[in-house]
């Protein structure tokens, strides 16, 4: 929040709205658009944006096709990503929340590595994984294609480290008695 009394155009409020309506906290909103909580909390019973006003679909007829594309990794960073957002905002009970998703789903991810790539080490998966990639894409593909786009890993991020501090700061650790 920049100023103590600021009007902010229909077009930051519609989409603060949609926003909202989509399922975005009315804080996360706020912040986003730089809007006052109590000034958007009274617009929105002004006009109606009540979620339990929005039509949902009955049960079991939920369309999921728009989970189609999202990947293991994607779910991961996703995870990662809220866990630091709530660790920012001084939200612990909701950053933990997040933190155990993020593990759980990295703990997921191992599994599934150990399962397809049987015996092999973490380094060798990784090696495979890699030279696989490369493979896939001939001279002329990623010159059209251009680079890929770089995407922090568990491993490159440093956040097997950083994920190492939190469980230090968060649990105890055991006496070695």
């Amino acid at each position: 929040m920049t100023d103590s009394y600021r009007i902010r155009p229909a077009d930051i409020w519609v989409q603060a709205r949609e926003d909202y309506l989509s399922g975005l906290s009315a804080e996360t909103v706020c912040r986003r658009h730089d809007l006052g909580l109590s000034a958007f909390r009274r617009r929105a019973r002004k006009y109606g944006w009540r979620r339990s006003d929005q039509v949902e679909p009955p049960p079991g007829e939920a369309d999921l096709s728009l989970y189609a594309d999202l990947t293991m990794e994607d779910q991961i960073d996703t995870a990662r990503l809220r866990f630091l957002e709530a660790l920012e905002i001084g939200k612990a009970t909701e950053a933990r929340r997040w933190r155990s998703l993020w593990l759980e789903l990295c703990d997921a991810r191992h599994a599934l590595d150990m399962d397809i790539f049987d015996g092999m080490s973490p380094a060798a998966i990784t090696a495979a994984l890699t030279a696989d990639a490369e493979a896939d894409e001939t001279g002329d593909e990623v010159q059209r294609l251009g680079p890929p786009p770089t995407t922090p890993r568990l491993s490159d991020s440093g956040a097997a480290e950083m994920c190492t501090k939190v469980h230090s700061k968060i649990l105890p650790t055991p006496d070695p008695a």
